[in-house]
């Protein structure tokens, strides 16, 4: 065996020894390990990334997959810990939605490093498509989930491809992506959005004709709002909101003039247990109103429902302590009168 072939020889050996421990080369210094871990982990426990509804065209066939990273296994960027964690949140998310049997394929994660005629060559168990639907039969797969990731300037990306295991036909393609900053994964916070809002209030209010001792009432509030809503990866499941609300009546406006403002601040937490009819959330939140030369606390409680994609719907109660609030001047009616109690929280949201 002549020098060169030598050489060649031990690094084929090297590499498979790499291979077979899974090791990983340094990152670049721009992107440390723990930062990568962040950051994937911050797009993958994203609300949108990977829902059902993403996949609900696909056909009822399709219920046996298996993932297929398509990337390369021996010098991709991303170390170990982070291409596992990465595996096994794809994993929970297709077997959260109830809608896929998740296989695992150790033949898909098989390398072969080979030399032939002095060339050191590498291989993957699917390297054409015949080869591929062969792996299909031989781990019962309806169909291959092939994915890779990548992160370029604190983007985080991941893309995902279902392949039909029997002919294939490209059946789904997805691509999901996060730009995160240190300042946001020092902070802890995984997902912040902003909401628009409109919904109404059940409180009403009243006042008295001096005269005939008649009672005026207006039932209903119309609330306008906007919220900042985060999650912490503390803890995925609890979301926080900031909002400010302007509500005003519309209805007996010539007898009342309501109209204030309210600062809310919310804790929003997931159901589970209810994830498998409705992806429900239960709400509680405390705020202090500001209207008609008064000011009083504002306490909500309720639940949060799914609206098609980015929008939702919460219904529950709002209590406001009654108290008096000064009222426009109309002949023969005193110029205060009760505003406040316990009633409905209707509203209707949009993220944007």
């Amino acid at each position: 065996m002549n020098f060169r072939l030598f050489l060649t020889a031990l690094f084929a050996t090297f590499i498979a020894a790499a291979n077979a421990q899974d090791n990983v080369p340094a990152l670049d210094a721009e992107v440390a390990p723990s930062s990568l871990y962040t950051g994937f982990e911050q797009l993958l426990d994203d609300d949108q990334t990977l829902v059902l509804e993403d996949l609900i065209d696909l056909d009822q066939n399709i219920r046996r997959v298996a993932l297929y990273h398509n990337g390369d296994r021996l010098h991709r960027q991303i170390p170990k810990q982070v291409h596992l964690m990465i595996e096994n949140k794809l994993m929970h998310r297709m077997m959260d939605s109830e809608r896929f049997e998740v296989i695992q394929c150790l033949e898909c994660r098989t390398t072969q490093v080979a030399m032939k005629a002095d060339k050191l060559e590498i291989s993957h168990p699917a390297e054409d498509n015949q080869s591929l639907r062969k792996l299909g039969k031989q781990v019962r797969a309806d169909a291959f989930m092939f994915w890779n990731a990548s992160v370029h300037e604190n983007k985080f990306t991941i893309n995902l491809r279902m392949v039909d295991a029997r002919d294939n036909k490209l059946l789904w393609i997805k691509e999901y992506s996060k730009k995160t900053t240190l300042e946001q994964e020092t902070e802890g916070f995984d997902s912040v959005t902003y909401e628009f809002t409109v919904g109404a209030w059940g409180i009403s209010a009243e006042r008295d004709n001096s005269v005939t001792n008649a009672t005026e009432d207006v039932k209903g509030m119309t609330v306008f709002g906007i919220r900042r809503r985060e999650t912490t990866s503390l803890d995925d499941s609890i979301e926080y909101t900031l909002a400010l609300e302007y509500f005003k009546n519309f209805s007996n406006t010539d007898y009342f003039d309501v109209s204030g403002i309210n600062l809310e601040g919310r804790i929003i937490a997931d159901i589970p247990a209810m994830d498998s009819l409705l992806d429900t959330k239960v709400y509680m939140g405390i705020g202090q109103s500001f209207y008609n030369d008064t000011n009083s606390l504002v306490f909500r409680f309720g639940f949060e429902f799914p609206f098609f994609k980015d929008g939702f719907v919460d219904y529950g109660v709002v209590y406001m302590p009654e108290g008096d609030a000064r009222w426009l001047d109309v002949a023969d009616y005193e110029r205060t009168g009760k505003f406040g109690g316990a009633s409905y929280d209707l509203t209707l949201g949009l993220r944007f």
